[in-house]
């Protein structure tokens, strides 16, 4: 860094006065930074306009669709019962619907109260509502089963809470009213694979704590490891493993595979068990009261087996990780009981046919069963007129929209006295002062453009011309549905006649939508064969293509397309022109400092000749 000496022999203000000798030497380069402010805005108003574009074109794209056009409305005379709404693959016409029952979940209630209303509600311990010992209950869904450990000691909240935290494996929740006193099971799917399946090896946690009616015994058996995992269900299984394991689990007939690596734990593990196709046919897996693996089976093991085996060729052996080398097997006798869903039942057109849920489809038609009906109901499907009318008008009015708001753009006046402010002006101004400002300085920039001016009468004249090709007599042009552009001032504005757009579509919808989507199977010498929107989406591609060549997107580097080339440009020559000012202020320092140093030097030598005068 250069000293600086600031006129202390000289008494001059040199800052100013290099400050003066610099503003001048400076306008250049404010010039350079303003030409490259208005290259910048012009270039994002080219954007706004690609943007508009875009807007519209994707409305456009919608109108080449010819699925639009086939919108159908379907009632029901009885909605109370059923009803329903169409697509657009529905045919038109008229149809019978019975509903002979309705989707139903699994479920089962106490038959009386519990008793906990009348102790501590939630905080009941279940011992006090009759629980006879500690003792296990396997819950299962249509998603799979799952066991859990249930004590004398546990509260009526803890259990309610051991069962909805395996609801995402079982596919079955639990919730107790406290007004009611009563338990409420249910599946969290209706259909007949729905089901909600409880089994307990003390009949008092079904009959005293649930106050359900158990039914007979249910004999099966348990398997039980002798690996004990510390942690619960956070313990690892191995996390020794260096190569991930494959565990077999096979059961009546049915084998499903298992990855165990080192990073398993076994809740985890026990988890995808229940859930997986092994569960649904019954086998549980949990830890047991002494954190132990231990498999519930719903036969005896004798007769149907669980065969657990490592699928992996090496010297590890994750059975006997799991404490299965030599398992222990008991026979197992439980009480419990169960319920199934049911299906929706209906007759369509006098053909029967079966639901999971009351929400089913039929021959493009949506229903929602709401209750059995005892006589059929009439199904009416008709053309939506009014969502034909309603999606040509969103693409009217986006036109409109788009014309209007370029045409603006292309029609600015432009104040070529208001240059972009430097930094100077904008601290002597006010904030409103600087909007205006600039409101003025950047109006008017694309004013004229020829490039959009073109594009837009494109789109005038492909929304005026005929679209050849189509049967003679048909609708060939958008004043036939009554639509119908404004004066010549207006710029291509359209306007609708709702009457006249929808008779024309209530009475010709094939012609409607063939005069928007109808193709020239790829001409690309001319259009004429295109439907409007057709015609308008190529156009609107092509453009767009043409600003991002220009102005790029917000993603562009400036290297790729035209004006940002010349924004690159202008940054060299304002980083080389910032150099040279550098440079010359400096320059201006060393010779006002050498000056200094000068004076410095001549009036230490009048001082010294002085002092020698003065003392002859």
């Amino acid at each position: 860094m250069v000293n600086r000496i600031t006129g202390l022999a000289s008494g001059m203000d040199i800052d100013s006065m290099v400050k003066k000798l610099m503003d001048a030497n400076r306008i250049p380069l404010t010039r350079l930074n303003q030409q490259k402010t208005v290259l910048t805005w012009q270039r994002d108003a080219y954007r706004a306009v690609n943007t508009k574009i875009s807007d519209f074109r994707n409305v456009a794209f919608d109108m080449k669709l010819s699925s639009n056009f086939n919108s159908r409305t379907a009632t029901s005379d009885t909605p109370d019962s059923i009803t329903v709404s169409g697509t657009a693959t529905a045919t038109e016409g008229t149809y019978k619907i019975k509903v002979n029952q309705v989707a139903e979940t699994a479920k089962l209630t106490s038959s009386t109260a519990v008793g906990a209303k009348a102790l501590s509600g939630l905080d009941t311990k279940l011992g006090d509502l009759g629980l006879a010992a500690d003792t296990t209950l396997t819950v299962g869904g249509e998603k799979g089963t799952a066991t859990i450990v249930v004590k004398k000691t546990d509260t009526l909240d803890t259990l309610i809470k051991a069962i909805n935290n395996k609801a995402n494996t079982t596919g079955a929740k639990v919730s107790y009213d406290t007004t009611l006193d009563h338990f409420f099971f249910a599946s969290s799917s209706t259909g007949s694979a729905a089901k909600v399946d409880l089994q307990s090896e003390d009949s008092s946690l079904i009959s005293n704590v649930f106050k359900l009616t158990p039914g007979g015994a249910i004999a099966g058996s348990t398997v039980t490891g002798t690996q004990t995992f510390a942690d619960g269900a956070t313990t690892r299984v191995n996390k020794g493993l260096t190569t991930a394991q494959t565990l077999r689990i096979g059961y009546d007939g049915k084998t499903v595979d298992f990855t165990v690596d080192a990073t398993t734990q076994i809740g985890n593990l026990i988890d995808q068990i229940n859930n997986s196709d092994i569960g649904k046919k019954g086998v549980t897996a949990y830890l047991d009261a002494n954190n132990k693996l231990a498999f519930t089976n719903p036969a005896d093991q004798s007769v149907k087996p669980i065969l657990i085996t490592d699928q992996t060729s090496d010297a590890k052996d994750v059975v006997s990780d799991l404490g299965f080398a030599a398992p222990v097997a008991a026979a197992r006798s439980t009480s419990g009981l169960a319920s199934s869903g049911k299906d929706a039942i209906i007759e369509y057109n006098g053909v029967t046919g079966t639901y999971a849920t009351n929400t089913f489809s039929i021959n493009g038609l949506n229903f929602t069963a709401k209750k059995v009906m005892s006589t059929e109901a009439n199904i009416t499907v008709s053309q939506d007129t009014d969502a034909i009318y309603d999606k040509i008008k969103t693409f009217v009015d986006k036109y409109n929209e788009m014309i209007g708001s370029i045409n603006s753009t292309l029609d600015e006046k432009q104040y070529r006295d208001y240059t972009p402010l430097t930094d100077e002006q904008r601290s002597s101004m006010k904030e409103d002062e600087i909007a205006a400002w600039e409101a003025k300085a950047k109006s008017g920039l694309i004013r004229n453009d020829q490039m959009v001016s073109s594009a837009l009468n494109g789109f005038r004249l492909s929304l005026s011309s005929v679209v050849s090709g189509l049967p003679s007599g048909d609708i060939k042009q958008l004043s036939q549905i009554g639509i119908t552009t404004g004066t010549y001032a207006e710029k291509g504005k359209l306007y609708i006649d709702p009457t006249a757009l929808k008779k024309a579509i209530a009475e010709h919808p094939d012609e409607v939508s063939a005069l928007f989507t109808a193709t020239d199977g790829g001409n690309k010498t001319s259009n004429t064969g295109d439907g409007l929107a057709t015609r308008l989406v190529e156009q609107a591609d092509n453009l767009m293509t043409s600003l991002k060549t220009k102005a790029g997107t917000s993603s562009s580097v400036d290297s790729s397309y035209t004006m940002g080339k010349r924004i690159g440009e202008f940054d060299k020559r304002i980083s080389a022109m910032s150099t040279l000012l550098d440079d010359m202020e400096t320059k201006y320092y060393n010779q006002f400092s050498a000056m200094e140093t000068y004076i410095n030097q001549m009036n230490a030598q009048s001082a010294y000749l002085s002092q020698q005068f003065g003392t002859s």
